[in-house]
C-alpha cells in the first residue's frame, strides 16, 4: 500500500491554544497508529485558517483515525480548538522524493 495524506483545512478559536496541544495528539497518535502515523505538520494560512497534514501509512490507517481521533477523549485539548472545518481530504501518495 501506498501512503495517504490527510489535508484538514479548519477555524481554530485560538491558534496558540490549539498549537499548545499539537504535541499532545502526535504523541497520541505515535502510540496509538504506530508506524501507520508517519508524520504531521500544522500551518496557518494568511487568512486565518490552519491546515493539519499528516502523512499515513495507508488509506486504511488515514479513515480510521479521522473516525477514531475527534471523540478519544485524550486528544480534546486539541479537537475542542476547531471550530469550521472547510476541507478534508485524503489522497494516494504518488512519488516522494
Amino acid at each position: 500500500m501506498s501512503a495517504t495524506i490527510e489535508y484538514v483545512r479548519f477555524d481554530a478559536d485560538d491558534p496558540a491554544a490549539l498549537t499548545a496541544h499539537r504535541e499532545q495528539l502526535v504523541e497520541l497518535l505515535k502510540g496509538h497508529y504506530g508506524d501507520g502515523f508517519q508524520g504531521a505538520y500544522l500551518a496557518q494560512f494568511d487568512d486565518g485558517t490552519v491546515l493539519d497534514f499528516i502523512i499515513w501509512s495507508s488509506a486504511d490507517v488515514a479513515e480510521r483515525a479521522a473516525k477514531e481521533m475527534p471523540t478519544d477523549p485524550r486528544a480534546q485539548g486539541f479537537f475542542s480548538r476547531i471550530g469550521t472545518v472547510h476541507e478534508m481530504r485524503h489522497a494516494q501518495v504518488l512519488h516522494t522524493a
